[in-house]
């Protein structure tokens, strides 16, 4: 008949620690949690034992459940060793073979004898039948003391030698020991002799579910607010229960002890809450303040217009306001297709980071498929225990960037940024607190960002649109510049003729010798003057002709004639006796492409234009005497279209400017005054945008660089 505290106190432990064995048996992935199983099985068992002995009236049934009970101690002891033994990783095994073996003798002489108990039962306390101890279970229980010391040992030692998750889960264990061992214990007195009644035993329940959580929880609350919100709990409780229950045994007053217990136990838990709140306020009093001063500053960002100080705000909050070790942000590039260091910042110490990571790494895949937060030591312990190769690698990843958490930042569907946040200062973990307020965090930042890449888009439009002006301002002044400087040029046609006519008129005139050289080398040189205004008016008509837009649209294009029209152009820059132009095709069997005339000259200028200038640099910078600076041009005919390679073996660009090619203003020309970083974009935007073709370029540095235009056929 269940009757009294103790075998109420038994079925509790036995019910709740069952019911976690079960839950770790179902859940558990590795070897600690089949172990840690066996230790919630074997407390099970201790408790549903003490329900035995203390429900029976039965002496028989009584020292059979004490039978049951010292198994149940035996167990509990050995297999909380071997937890430890595996979570510490220790390297010796000799302890943990001694315990299995001395359990395993235990336990025959316990079930198979009765050597181990002095008298078989004595009633206690009024309720229960109690057991009597001897040497040999004296002895048995000083085998026990040293095997639970030694799990205590061996625990302490590695909470100061560890960090991170598996030190906070290491004294979730070491709190959950004290509260286990020391309420399992206090049933020990009585089997001495000493007239102590164990009420301390239900703290076993606590100590199974909080060693349970430790086990299995990675990402852990602060052990502090364990340690406070338990001892709060048996205080408040303790007041409610305890003064009732203690009027009611000295005055034998039950009834009024019972209601004192109801209206109690009704503003217990509003006592709890309150006082909870208090002491969690006072012991998360800093990371509080941290929070708040993220959630302010998150929500000024937007108000941040360039990327690069906005990335900068976001580390230094970070590092002031967490104190944490580190903390990077890599920003998503779409012209490099990969993500690169926007910011970085240490509290203390040196070390780089590297400048950029490939779309293609793990960490981000993963990042994208599972769009969530990344505690390292967490994932660390998941890789560990699920033996995953492509988690061991992420794993190793962030390690490289000595990352204690990684916060993703997505807008939309894309993963825009990545924070990596170092170890904070005070040693503590990330909490699920923390994480709330990163996202938060993540959210504006994620605007913000998109915010500033706006602007910076923006910015450039408009450098483009004021670099296209000035460009378009240059061709509406063409015509009359033309003009202006062809009348200079007629006039000096006009000036050089009179000059020869009469230079002719007047050389068979009796005149010195000397008179007659002076005259020779005026007609050499207004010979000259006349060969170069010809020569200038084919340059401005050229000229004229590049900056006007064509007026027939697209038409049946001769590539030949645009390439030579270009070639023309280039003349003024051009010192043809530093180029070597090689034509590779058929000037009779190219077809004609479909295009406008004007515009695909412009793509042969500057083509021809940006070969000449890499191939004159190096030239200058190699010591190459037999270097020749040669463009070969080549024309194939394939799938309706003509591929026009122009290749050079000039400098080359370097694979780390590749991706930068044809983004407007970006230019690899020795100085700003001899590009616009231009060229290439207007190519692209020509050939692709315009022309329906596309634009493939590879380059090798100091080798030189192959660029092949695919056109569209003419038809008919």
């Amino acid at each position: 008949m269940i009757n009294n505290y103790f075998s109420i106190a038994g079925l509790c432990i036995g019910l709740i620690n069952l019911g976690l064995a079960l839950l770790i048996s179902f859940f558990g992935k590795n070897k600690l949690h089949k172990v840690w199983s066996y230790v919630n099985y074997s407390i099970s068992f201790w408790g549903f034992s003490m329900f035995v002995s203390g429900s029976t009236t039965d002496h028989d049934t009584a020292f059979l459940g004490w039978k049951m009970f010292t198994v149940g101690i035996i167990l509990i002891a050995l297999f909380y060793y071997h937890v430890i033994y595996i979570f510490c990783n220790l390297k010796s095994s000799r302890f943990l073979i001694f315990g299995y073996f001395e359990s395993l003798v235990f336990i025959i002489l316990t079930v198979f004898t009765n050597w181990m108990f002095g008298d078989r039962v004595f009633f206690s306390f009024h309720q229960i039948y109690y057991f009597r101890t001897n040497l040999l279970y004296n002895f048995f229980m000083f085998i026990w003391s040293v095997i639970v010391g030694k799990s205590f040992y061996e625990l302490y030692q590695y909470i100061k030698n560890s960090k991170g998750i598996s030190n906070i889960q290491a004294k979730y264990l070491f709190v959950a020991m004290i509260f286990g061992f020391g309420g399992g214990m206090n049933t020990a007195p009585a089997a001495w002799g000493l007239n102590i009644y164990p009420y301390g035993q239900i703290l076993v329940c606590v100590y199974g579910a909080l060693a349970t959580y430790a086990i299995f929880r990675y990402r852990l609350m602060d052990v502090r607010l364990v340690v406070s919100n338990t001892a709060i709990f048996i205080g408040v409780y303790a007041f409610v229960l305890g003064i009732p229950f203690i009027f009611g045994y000295k005055y034998h007053l039950w009834e009024v002890a019972i209601w004192a217990m109801l209206v109690l136990a009704t503003f217990g838990p509003f006592a709890y809450l309150y006082i909870q709140r208090r002491a969690e306020d006072r012991l998360l009093q800093e990371q509080r303040r941290y929070q708040s001063t993220l959630r302010r500053a998150s929500a000024g960002m937007g108000r941040i217009k360039d990327l690069n100080k906005l990335c900068g705000m976001i580390v230094y909050i970070l590092i002031r306001a967490i104190q944490i070790e580190h903390a990077l942000i890599y920003i998503y590039d779409e012209a490099r297709q990969e993500y690169v260091l926007g910011a970085s910042k240490r509290k203390s110490g040196k070390g780089q980071f590297i400048d950029t990571i490939a779309k293609s790494s793990p960490l981000l895949e993963y990042l994208l498929n599972n769009k969530s937060f990344i505690v390292y030591e967490e994932f660390k312990q998941r890789a560990l225990d699920l033996k995953d190769p492509l988690l061991v690698q992420i794993t190793q990843i962030i390690a490289s960037f000595e990352g204690a958490l990684v916060v993703p930042i997505f807008i939309d569907k894309n993963l825009t940024a990545i924070i990596f946040m170092g170890k904070k200062e005070s040693g503590m973990s990330y909490t699920e607190d923390d994480l709330a307020v990163f996202s938060i965090l993540a959210n504006q930042a994620a605007l913000a960002i998109e915010n500033a890449k706006f602007y910076e888009d923006v910015r450039l439009t408009h450098q483009q649109l004021f670099q296209a002006e000035k460009m378009a301002t240059i061709g509406t002044m063409a015509d009359g510049l033309s003009h202006q400087i062809n009348n200079r040029f007629h006039a000096l046609g006009f000036i050089a003729g009179d000059a020869l006519d009469t230079i002719h008129l007047n050389q068979n005139e009796p005149m010195p010798d000397k008179m007659k050289d002076v005259m020779t080398e005026l007609e050499r040189a207004f010979v000259r003057v006349q060969e170069n205004v010809v020569q200038g008016g084919e340059i401005v008509q050229g000229l004229l002709k590049y900056t006007r837009k064509g007026e027939a649209g697209f038409s049946a294009v001769d590539i030949q004639s645009v390439f030579n029209s270009a070639l023309e152009m280039a003349q003024f820059k051009i010192k043809s006796d530093l180029l070597k132009v090689v034509h590779d095709y058929d000037p009779m069997t190219i077809p004609k492409v479909k295009g406008n005339f004007t515009q695909l000259q412009e793509v042969f200028f500057n083509l021809i234009d940006n070969s000449y200038d890499a191939m004159v640099q190096r030239k200058n910078e190699s010591n190459e005497p037999d270097y020749r600076p040669t463009l070969m041009v080549r024309v194939f005919k394939q799938d309706g279209y003509a591929e026009i390679a122009f290749e050079d073996n000039g400098m080359g660009v370097k694979d780390e400017d590749m991706h930068k090619l044809f983004t407007p203003f970006f230019t690899t020309k020795l100085s700003s005054k001899r590009g616009t970083g231009l060229g290439l974009y207007v190519i692209k935007k020509i050939v692709e945008e315009n022309h329906g073709g596309r634009v493939e370029m590879v380059s090798k540095f100091m080798q030189g660089t192959k660029i092949k235009l695919f056109l569209p056929v003419a038809i008919g």
